[in-house]
C-alpha cells in the first residue's frame, strides 16, 4: 500500500522596495519660487518687481526708462508724459488750503509746550478760571475769614474751656464708644456764596476709624449729598481739610486714620474738583 503524501509548498514573503513619492508641497514651493520674477529683455537679469514697458517688453529696474532701453514707443511714451502734465497745470488749486494748513507747525508747538511747563498756572489763576476747585474754595474762605478776623487766636486755656464746651454738645454716631470719639469742629463749604456766614458743627468721630468712613459719618450727620464712590461728575466730590495754624490749612487724605486728629480741631468739608494743594 502506497501512501501519497502531499508537499505544501513554502511561502516566503516578499518584501517589496517602496518608491519614494514626490512630495507635492516641495513642488509648488519650487514652481512659486520659479514663478517670481521676470528677466529683462535687455540685459536678462532677473528682477523681482518688473516693469512693463509701453513696447510690451519686461525691463528691471535700471533699464525701465525707455531712453536707455531705447524704446521703440518712446515718441508715444514721452507724449502722454506731457499730456499729463499739461493736465495738471490746468487744474485750479487756487482755492483749495495750503497742505502748511493741514499739519501743525512743530517748533511753534515746541515753544508753546515749553512756555507751559515753565510757566504754570497758579492756584489764583485757577480759581479765577473755575468755581470749582475744593482747594479755591477753601483759600477764598480762608482769604475772607482772616480780613475780617480782630481777635487774636486763642490760648492754651482758652482752648481747653472751647474743647470742654463741644464735648458736651458735639454729635455724631451714638455707636462710638465715649473713649474713641475726637470732638472736633466741621464747617461745610458747598459752593462760594455766603462763605462768611459758614457755621460751626460740634461733632465727634471714632480714632479708630479712616478719615474716609469719618468724611462719610460727618457727611450722613450733616445731611450733605455725598456722591465719591457714585459719581464721574468731579465737581461733585467731597474733600476734608484740616486748619493746621491760623490761617493755615492741610488736605487730609482719606486712606489715613483718625487717630491724626485732636480735640478741638477745626475741619471743613468741601465740595469740589480736586487740585494739589501745595502751600
Amino acid at each position: 500500500m502506497t501512501s501519497a503524501s502531499t508537499s505544501t509548498p513554502s511561502t516566503t514573503p516578499s518584501t517589496e522596495l517602496s518608491t519614494p513619492q514626490p512630495n507635492k508641497k516641495d513642488d509648488m514651493s519650487n514652481v512659486m519660487l520659479m514663478d517670481i520674477g521676470e528677466h529683462c529683455s535687455f540685459c536678462g537679469q532677473i528682477d523681482f518687481l518688473p516693469f512693463k514697458c509701453a513696447c510690451k517688453k519686461t525691463f528691471c529696474m535700471q533699464h525701465r526708462s525707455p531712453e536707455v532701453h531705447s524704446c521703440p514707443q518712446i515718441d508715444k511714451v514721452n507724449s502722454e508724459k506731457k499730456m499729463e502734465k499739461i493736465v495738471r497745470e490746468s487744474i485750479d488749486t487756487s482755492h483749495l488750503p495750503s497742505s502748511k494748513t493741514l499739519f501743525p507747525d512743530r517748533r511753534n508747538f515746541k515753544v508753546e509746550l515749553k512756555t507751559t511747563e515753565t510757566n504754570p498756572v497758579t492756584v489764583g489763576t485757577k480759581m479765577q478760571k473755575s468755581n470749582k476747585s475744593a482747594l479755591g474754595k477753601i483759600k477764598k474762605f480762608f482769604e475772607i475769614r482772616s480780613k475780617k478776623r480782630t481777635e487774636k487766636a486763642s490760648g492754651p486755656a482758652k482752648r481747653m474751656i472751647e474743647v470742654s464746651k463741644l464735648k458736651t454738645s458735639s454729635k455724631g454716631d451714638s455707636r462710638v464708644p465715649a473713649t474713641e470719639r475726637i470732638h472736633v469742629w466741621v464747617q461745610v463749604i458747598d459752593d462760594e456764596s455766603n462763605l462768611d456766614k459758614i457755621e460751626r458743627h460740634p461733632m465727634f468721630v471714632s480714632r479708630s476709624w479712616p478719615l474716609g468712613r469719618a468724611l462719610d459719618s460727618l457727611a450722613t450727620e450733616l445731611k450733605l449729598k455725598n456722591l465719591n464712590n457714585r459719581t464721574t461728575d468731579q465737581s461733585q466730590r467731597l474733600f476734608m481739610f484740616r486748619e493746621t495754624k491760623s490761617d493755615q490749612f492741610e488736605k487730609l487724605e482719606t486712606s489715613k486714620r483718625c487717630n491724626i486728629l485732636k480735640d478741638g480741631d477745626s475741619l471743613f468739608v468741601v465740595r469740589g474738583t480736586e487740585e494739589p494743594t501745595n502751600q
